[in-house]
């Protein structure tokens, strides 16, 4: 018998999504971190995106986290916006763009070929699995639009106030703020949350990040995965059946055989 909650934690990377939480929730749906610009800003003067390195390229005698440390004071050298700032700024005034929008621009038959194109990017693939020239077309035209690409494994500023807007719906005025691995929970009220913060410059929440929002009730569940570009959301028929999840945010209903690594299986179309 299971020892852990399942209402509360992400299941593991080669399960099927809703059989893993069969008996917890019945409904899940994959909300895709969507691409944004910010007027004004351009993403080469920002301190933003995945530090992309590869652990061949470390000097043997240079310890690892030091050796990232140097790199990311590297990058910040001549950026006008830091991390955090743009975090804030992104939350305020952001305007997102769909993968939809994205994939037709760049001619990419569906959602998975850009998935893989994102993944590609920042190294998260086989070489077998790799898209080089996905990636070279994503890059060039996102530099040339001044489009912001999304990050991984983290709540996107973008989403922040619709998914207090989707727990809110839900009927519920206060969340558990989890980090990824269950370790540090902190009950947050919604209305806090949501203000113009971003939540990775807060200090009340976890201090390693916020990586799931759980409803005390256990009939909703959030969570991103480390190194995936979507947030998961699964509840209870009754709770998705209010929360009208497709009218916030792009993405799909899972399927039963979805897992986490759902760019290798058959699409399941995005809710128009």
């Amino acid at each position: 018998m299971d020892n852990f909650d399942r209402s509360k934690l992400a299941p593991p990377d080669d399960a099927a999504m809703l059989p893993w939480y069969r008996g917890a929730f019945s409904h899940g749906f994959v909300a895709l971190h969507p691409f944004f610009t910010v007027d004004g800003l351009d993403p080469a003067t920002c301190d933003y995106g995945t530090l992309v390195v590869s652990a061949s390229d470390r000097p043997d005698d240079v310890n690892l986290l030091e050796w990232m440390d140097v790199l990311k004071a590297e990058r910040r050298v001549g950026k006008e916006i830091p991390h955090g700032s743009l975090a804030d700024i992104t939350k305020r005034f952001a305007s997102r763009i769909r993968w939809q929008t994205i994939c037709q621009q760049l001619n990419l038959p569906d959602h998975r070929a850009l998935d893989r194109a994102l993944r590609t990017n920042i190294l998260g693939l086989r070489r077998d699995l790799e898209d080089r020239a996905a990636v070279e077309r994503l890059i060039t035209y996102c530099r040339q639009e001044r489009i912001f690409l999304p990050t991984e494994g983290n709540f996107q500023p973008t989403m922040e106030a619709d998914l207090v807007s989707l727990f809110q719906r839900a009927g519920l005025s206060e969340v558990i703020v989890g980090d990824e691995f269950g370790e540090d929970e902190v009950v947050v009220s919604l209305t806090t949350l949501g203000d113009c913060s971003s939540w990775e410059t807060r200090d009340d929440l976890p201090k390693w990040g916020a990586r799931r929002l759980i409803a005390p009730d256990r009939s909703l569940l959030a969570w991103v995965h480390w190194d995936s570009f979507y947030t998961a959301v699964f509840g209870t028929q009754e709770r998705m059946r209010d929360i009208q999840i497709g009218e916030s945010f792009e993405g799909f209903w899972c399927s039963e055989e979805t897992t986490t690594f759902w760019l290798m299986e058959d699409a399941v179309p995005i809710v128009q």
